[in-house]
């Protein structure tokens, strides 16, 4: 076989159960498993039938297909499989802390979008989850999961934006979902890709602007980055560390689509670049936390 065409088996074995874990929390998280959820668990193990024999897949399929068969589950189950799931993943020889947190994380959110219900249980469930695996900031999807759930949470009401956490999912490389529309996936909104509470560090990174900014001119922007360690960027790239989107002082702008800019970093996010999309306000607290007057 071609080394360049080789895809190693063994971590996937570790993958596909890391997926499951966050599958199982996302779809028990507000306490009711209902029949589209329990499809959806029966989905993504139909899919991932090929690698059957991998271990240590192979030692819970057999389990799993036990707990389907009657086409429902229950809390306890649930519990159980999570029990097994991380007995049998905690040796892992293919352990990297980053990587298993982001397959948890899809799993999660794809199991709480399951049933296109989303409650303040599995809102709590994503916060509380984020919330311990912080070491995710600036990977995607965590920013992009995080600040969506950050949002509705503090609104006080499902609005309009819990669509934004579906159409998210939709995106995820997990087996099992239905495409039941054609052609692209509906675009994102920007206040969906924006970090909530961003470590900005201007000592050698490299700023890109987009949008325009009701306190400052492009220029001046720049030169605040330079003043302080940092490096303007012309455009974005792998090599930029920062996308800095103003809105102008109009707040609807933060629901508009992706602008050329947001969707060529969040592109390069979704293949593991870590530039981070930031909100221009955080940039502004930044500065003023070098203790600059602004």
């Amino acid at each position: 076989m071609c080394a360049s065409n080789y895809v190693p088996l063994p971590p996937i074995g570790f993958r596909l159960l890391h997926e499951l874990e966050g599958l199982i929390v996302g779809v028990q998280a507000d306490g009711v498993i209902t029949p589209a959820e329990v499809s959806r668990l029966g989905r993504w193990l139909a899919e991932n039938e090929l690698y059957a024999s991998i271990h240590p897949f192979s030692e819970l399929k057999t389990h799993l297909e036990q707990v389907l068969a009657d086409r429902a589950i229950t809390t306890d189950e649930c519990e159980d499989l999570l029990f097994a799931i991380r007995k049998l993943t905690r040796s892992n020889p293919y352990f990297d802390a980053l990587r298993t947190g982001l397959q948890v994380l899809m799993g999660l959110l794809a199991g709480v979008s399951a049933d296109k219900q989303l409650g303040d249980a599995e809102l709590r469930a994503i916060s509380d989850w984020a919330e311990e695996s912080n070491h995710l900031q600036g990977l995607w999807p965590f920013d992009e999961c995080c600040t969506v759930a950050i949002a509705i949470r503090a609104a006080g009401r499902a609005d309009e934006r819990k669509q934004y956490l579906f159409d998210l999912a939709r995106q995820f490389p997990v087996a099992g979902d239905l495409d039941e529309e054609t052609g692209e996936l509906p675009p994102l909104l920007v206040n969906g890709v924006c970090a909530i509470d961003p470590q900005i560090i201007f000592q050698d990174s490299r700023f890109v602007f987009t949008g325009e900014s009701r306190r400052a001119t492009r220029s001046a922007l720049e030169t605040l980055v330079a003043e302080r360690g940092g490096e303007p960027w012309p455009r974005v790239t792998a090599d930029a560390h920062y996308l800095v989107v103003c809105d102008g002082g109009n707040p609807l702008w933060a629901f508009s689509c992706y602008g050329r800019k947001v969707e060529q970093a969040y592109k390069l996010r979704k293949k593991g670049h870590r530039i981070m999309i930031v909100h221009e306000a955080d940039f502004w607290d930044a500065v003023a936390d070098t203790g600059a007057t602004v």
